[in-house]
């Protein structure tokens, strides 16, 4: 009804909500704005905490992320990543890119 896609809406929400440079917030505020305001495909706290546990026990030095879409994997995936480790993320849609690439600054 804005003719602001809800991606960028959820962007926004972050930056009003979120604690800049704390990836653990920025997942949690993720959350709560998927779970009050409106539903984005994203990995979540269930989900993601099974990814957090892989990392921990693999501990990659490199990890391909194959869909940005938002960026909340990648926040989640760097955020598991030993040091040194390097994650490589591809987004085909240049409007999801943009809006992950903020939410990953954030």
């Amino acid at each position: 009804l804005t003719g602001v896609p809800r991606e960028q809406r959820a962007f926004q929400y972050l930056l009003a909500h979120a604690i800049p440079g704390d990836p653990r917030h920025v997942l949690r505020t993720f959350d709560q704005w998927c779970y009050r305001c409106e539903h984005l495909s994203c990995v979540g706290p269930v989900k993601g905490r099974i990814v957090e546990r892989l990392l921990e026990e693999r501990a990659p030095l490199r990890v391909l992320e194959l869909g940005t879409y938002c960026g909340y994997g990648t926040v989640l995936l760097a955020r598991g990543l030993p040091p040194g480790g390097r994650l490589y993320t591809v987004e085909g849609d240049p409007r999801h890119a943009a809006v992950a690439e903020k939410v990953i600054r954030l």
